[in-house]
């Protein structure tokens, strides 16, 4: 028989959502790396790579919805009160979140 019929596959072990978790927790809050979370919990550290891999894929992938169709746009104002948000995440929760109120002058017309 060839060698790669005789060797046995590895053995599957599904990871708990509570591990998961955990795993994006220690990554992501308490700057731990991959392979030393994943020691701490007991994952393989393959496993725990895929999780982390996964979630970032997904969280970029996160829409947002824009106000308008066209996200940014150029139109001429004349004392209109401009309003804007920054919302800055970590490992996908909200860290903090400050809104900026500018008042826009009237623009210059040639």
């Amino acid at each position: 028989m060839p060698k790669q019929q005789q060797q046995k596959k590895r053995a599957y072990a599904k990871v708990s959502y509570s591990r998961k978790e955990a795993l994006r927790s220690l990554v992501f809050q308490e700057g731990f790396k991959i392979k030393q979370a994943a020691q701490q919990l007991s994952i393989n550290y393959a496993s725990a790579k895929t999780i982390i891999i996964q979630f970032r894929q997904r969280q970029m992938r996160k829409c947002f919805k824009y106000l308008s169709m066209k996200p940014c746009l150029v139109k001429q104002v004349s004392q209109i009160k401009c309003q804007f948000k920054i919302i800055s995440q970590t490992g996908g929760e909200k860290v903090n979140e400050k809104v900026y109120d500018l008042n826009c002058l009237k623009q210059y017309h040639e």
